[in-house]
C-alpha cells in the first residue's frame, strides 16, 4: 500500500482554478454550414487514411459518411437503431455517443463505438430507461470501404445502467497506441427513474422498489447518494478514464504494463484516472505534449475541463472542480473537504472551470456570474485556418441560457505554467444548442448542433469553424 501511494503522490500536483481575461485578442469567427437534415449529431470524427471523408454521428444510432466533396452519403456508414435502446422523446444522455478509429485503420479497417444497447435480459435494473452501456470493436466491408460489417461486431466492455444519465461516452486512442474510455459514474443519484430490483426469488413483486425519483440533483433523497461515491471506488470501472490494449488479449483486451492498478491488490486494471462524474467528450492534442483533455459537465455549479496528463484522482464526487462538493447540501455547499483521496493520492484541479445557471437558483449560497448551462467540451487548435486560435483549447458551452437556445464557444489560453489555471475568452454566440465539437484529419474544428437539444426532429447541423471573412 505505502509503494502504490508513493507512486501515487508523484503522479499527481495541485492547482488553483480560477477564471480570467486574457489580453490577447482572439480572431473574429464565423459558422459555416456543412451537413443539416440531422436528428441530433453528437460526434464528428474523421479515419486515418488520408482518404479525407469524415464521419458524423447521430445520436438516434446512425453514422454518416461526409465525403471529401461535402456530400453525406445516404447509405449510412453504421446503423445501429435496431440495437439502441429506446431514446426519451424528451431530454436524453442515451444513444450512439462515440467513434475512434483506430491508429492502424487504413491496414486494417477496426474502429470503436461507444452505444446505449437494450437492456439484458438479467440485468438487475427495469424500467424504461435501463439500459445497457456498450463499448464495441467493428470492421469495415472487405468490398466496401463506405460501410461498416455489422456482424464484426466485437463487445469489449458491457455495464448495466440504472438510468439514462451519466453515460460518459468519450473515446479515443492516444498517442501511445492505447485506447482511452470515458465511463461515467452510472447517474444512479440523478434523477433515478427506476432502480435496483430484489430479484425475483426473493419477493413476490420484483418492481416493489421501482419508484420515480426527483430529476432535480439538488434535491435527491439521502438513501440514493450512495451512487456519488462510484467514481472514487477504485474497485468500480464507474466514473473512470479506462486504458486498454485492443491489439492484445483477445477475444477481449490486454492492460497496458504502466496502468496504475496493474498487478495491485486494490483497484480495477483497466482505470487510467479516476473521480469523474460524466466525461462525455475526450479529445488529445495531435502536437506539443499529446496530452488529453476530459470535459466535466457540472452536477451543481460548477463546469470543469482537465487536464489529464498523468494517472490520478481528479476528485469527484469529493470535490466538483476546485470547490467542496456535498449531495446532502448541494446549495450550500461546504468551506472544507479533502485534498487527498483514500489512497493517500492528492486530488488534482482542472485547468478550466466555469460557473453555471445554476448559481442563480434562489436557494444557493454560491455567488457567482454564469458563463452558461453544460460544458460539452474541445479540442486543442491545431488547425491552420485560424492560426489566432493555435494552441488554444476552443470548448462548447450547451447554452448561455437554459431555456433559450444559445450556445457558446469558448477560447481557453494555456497559462505560462502549462498544468495552471488557463484564462477563457468568449469567441461567439449561436442561436442554437451546441451538442459537441469534432476535428477533422487537418485539426479543423467542427460544431455540431440543433434547435432543441434533445433527440427530436431534424433540425441537427453541422457546421465548419472558419474565419469571419
Amino acid at each position: 500500500m505505502k509503494i502504490l501511494i508513493g507512486f501515487l503522490l508523484s503522479l499527481t500536483l495541485v492547482g488553483q482554478t480560477a477564471i480570467a481575461k486574457t489580453q490577447e485578442p482572439l480572431p473574429s469567427v464565423a459558422l459555416k454550414l456543412v451537413a443539416d437534415g440531422l436528428n441530433a449529431p453528437l460526434f464528428l470524427v474523421a479515419p486515418p487514411d488520408g482518404s479525407g471523408r469524415r464521419v458524423i454521428g447521430d445520436q438516434i444510432g446512425q453514422a454518416m459518411l461526409l465525403m471529401p466533396d461535402g456530400i453525406v452519403l445516404k447509405t449510412p456508414f453504421l446503423d445501429l437503431r435496431d440495437a439502441l435502446t429506446p431514446l426519451v422523446k424528451g431530454f436524453d444522455e442515451r444513444g450512439l455517443l462515440a467513434m475512434a478509429f483506430h491508429p492502424k485503420f487504413a491496414e486494417n479497417g477496426l474502429f470503436y463505438v461507444n452505444y446505449s444497447a437494450k437492456r439484458r435480459s438479467d440485468s438487475p435494473f427495469t424500467g424504461k430507461t435501463a439500459y445497457t452501456w456498450r463499448m464495441s470493436e467493428f470492421k469495415v466491408m472487405s468490398n466496401n470501404p463506405n460501410q461498416a460489417d455489422r456482424s464484426s461486431e466485437r463487445v469489449l466492455l458491457e455495464f448495466d445502467w440504472v438510468n439514462r444519465k451519466h453515460n460518459g461516452g468519450g473515446l479515443a486512442f492516444g498517442p501511445d497506441g492505447y485506447l482511452y474510455v470515458g465511463v461515467g459514474d452510472g447517474g444512479g443519484a440523478h434523477g433515478v427513474p427506476d432502480v435496483y430490483v430484489a430479484p425475483k426469488e426473493n419477493t413476490a413483486d420484483p418492481n416493489r422498489h421501482a419508484e420515480e425519483i426527483p430529476e432535480d440533483p439538488f434535491k435527491i433523497p439521502e438513501r440514493f447518494h450512495k451512487y456519488d461515491l462510484y467514481a472514487q471506488d477504485t474497485n468500480r470501472l464507474n466514473g473512470k478514464i479506462l486504458r486498454l490494449d485492443v491489439d492484445r488479449g483477445h477475444p477481449g483486451y490486454a492492460i497496458p504494463p504502466t496502468n496504475i492498478f496493474r498487478g495491485k491488490s486494490e483497484g480495477r486494471d483497466e482505470i487510467y484516472a479516476w473521480g469523474f462524474r460524466n466525461p462525455f467528450r475526450l479529445s488529445f492534442d495531435r502536437a506539443g505534449n499529446g496530452d488529453m483533455f476530459i470535459s466535466g459537465v457540472a452536477e451543481s455549479f460548477w463546469e470543469t475541463i482537465y487536464l489529464v496528463d498523468r494517472q490520478g484522482n481528479y476528485g469527484w464526487s469529493i470535490r466538483e472542480g476546485t470547490h467542496c462538493y456535498s449531495r446532502a447540501r448541494a446549495f450550500d455547499p461546504p468551506k472544507d473537504c479533502p485534498r487527498h483521496g483514500a489512497l493517500g493520492e492528492v486530488i488534482r484541479d482542472p485547468i478550466i472551470e466555469y460557473p453555471n445557471w445554476s448559481v442563480m437558483r434562489q436557494e444557493s449560497t454560491v455567488k457567482a456570474i454564469p458563463l452558461g448551462t453544460a460544458n460539452v467540451g474541445g479540442f486543442i487548435y491545431r488547425g491552420k485556418s485560424l492560426p489566432g486560435l493555435y494552441g488554444k483549447f476552443v470548448f462548447g458551452d450547451f447554452s448561455s441560457e437554459i431555456m433559450k437556445p444559445s450556445g457558446q464557444l469558448f477560447a481557453a489560453t494555456p497559462s505560462k505554467s502549462w498544468r495552471a489555471p488557463w484564462s477563457i475568452d468568449k469567441l461567439t454566440q449561436l442561436d442554437v444548442r451546441i451538442h459537441s465539437l469534432g476535428e477533422d484529419a487537418d485539426g479543423e474544428l467542427y460544431v455540431l448542433t440543433t434547435a432543441f437539444g434533445i433527440p427530436v426532429g431534424k433540425s441537427g447541423k453541422l457546421w465548419k469553424l472558419v474565419p469571419a471573412n
